[in-house]
């Protein structure tokens, strides 16, 4: 190839790249859900014991200058939402769908088009470069702000954008964290597959970061392209061998500054109501001594029931709120220690109906 082409090629990757890699005003999504993480105890002559037995982890302090923060109050008590009259219902896998969920769908698809070719050209692009010898978009962050961009304007056009906050005091804090830090560990509770574009918007774009997923959905087309190209971790759970390697992937891209985001709990609630919690991100965020942002999600149980395909309804008349929690240092905290002050804070800005029943935390899944 002419040095002139080669020249100009490089030019045109260094303006592809600033552009998708400059932060933008929340614009972000992955849209999968989340598998269960490694949830037995493992013992200390395992292959991931030996893999995470380094070095204290460094101390990491959230200070800031920035006033505590208010007091938090639960959402209030929905009064009863009927489920729609009007649907289709497909009896082998019992799923259901409305004339709104069609709306959604519609819109979903018709972008998810557009979506994929992006994504196409994005791995045809890291490839080219990766011939001529040029290391471009490392961290895999074009795809992932690329999922960003499908997600926001999916959300605003089906008019499923929820009530965010604590966003922007949350950004504020991790703005204190040294470079050399590791990534953020978000933690959310899940109850419905729309939890995962919430999260993404109530987090923005300004820190690249992976959600676990399980390995199925990389035969689901777009979705897996978009799970690929972003190198999200995906997980066989039937495979031992797959969950040590899923933990080593997420202790590396930890250490490498990149953020997590993961559901505790391993797979969505039923009921809306909290579950147990496996052990796998609190596991990585013990050994990385990284920060822990909890993030609470409520009534999106409301909006996208158990066995529907799409939403049922828009989420601004529930309306649905996310709640980002200040971070959760882990330094010097045990495992226990951990899970419990990170139930404790998503409880706090849950409703009545989505506490654990009794008013008990629930316990660790070792199943």
């Amino acid at each position: 190839m002419p040095s002139s082409a080669k020249l100009l090629l490089c030019l045109l990757t260094v303006c592809l790249l600033n552009a998708l890699t400059t932060p933008q005003n929340a614009l972000f999504v992955s849209s999968f859900h989340l598998p269960p993480t490694p949830t037995r105890r493992l013992s200390s002559t395992s292959a991931v014991s030996r893999l995470s037995s380094t070095k204290n982890p460094p101390s990491v302090s959230v200070t800031s200058s920035l006033p505590p923060a208010p007091p938090l109050s639960p959402p209030p008590p929905l009064a009863p939402r009927p489920l729609p009259r009007l649907y289709y219902h497909w009896k082998k896998s019992n799923l259901k769908l409305n004339l709104f969920g069609c709306y959604y769908g519609f819109v979903a698809i018709s972008l998810g088009f557009i979506w994929f070719a992006v994504l196409k050209c994005i791995r045809l692009w890291t490839l080219a470069m990766g011939k001529l010898g040029i290391t471009v978009d490392e961290k895999k962050g074009a795809g992932i702000r690329t999922n960003a961009i499908w997600g926001w304007f999916v959300l605003r056009l089906s008019y499923n954008w929820p009530l965010i906050t604590g966003k922007k005091r949350v950004q504020k804090l991790l703005k204190v964290l040294p470079e050399s830090s590791p990534g953020v560990m978000y933690v959310a509770n899940h109850c419905s597959w729309m939890d995962i574009p919430y999260i993404a918007m109530s987090i923005g774009i300004r820190k690249n970061y992976k959600i676990i997923a399980k390995s199925e959905l990389l035969k689901v087309p777009i979705l897996g392209e978009a799970i690929s190209v972003g190198e999200n971790i995906t997980v066989d759970r039937s495979s031992r061998k797959s969950q040590v390697k899923t933990y080593k992937d997420g202790l590396r891209w930890l250490k490498d500054g990149v953020s997590l985001c993961t559901f505790p709990e391993g797979t969505r609630s039923r009921d809306g109501r909290l579950q147990a919690f496996k052990r796998g991100a609190f596991k990585m965020a013990e050994k990385t001594g990284a920060v822990i942002v909890p993030i609470s999600i409520s009534y999106c149980h409301i909006l996208n029931p158990v066995d529907w395909v799409f939403p049922v309804r828009p989420a601004r008349g529930i309306p649905v709120r996310v709640h980002v929690h200040d971070p959760i240092e882990t330094v010097g905290k045990t495992e226990d220690e951990i899970v419990e002050v990170v139930q404790k804070t998503l409880c706090s800005a849950l409703p009545e109906s989505q506490q654990p029943l009794d008013g008990k935390m629930p316990g660790y899944d070792i199943s």
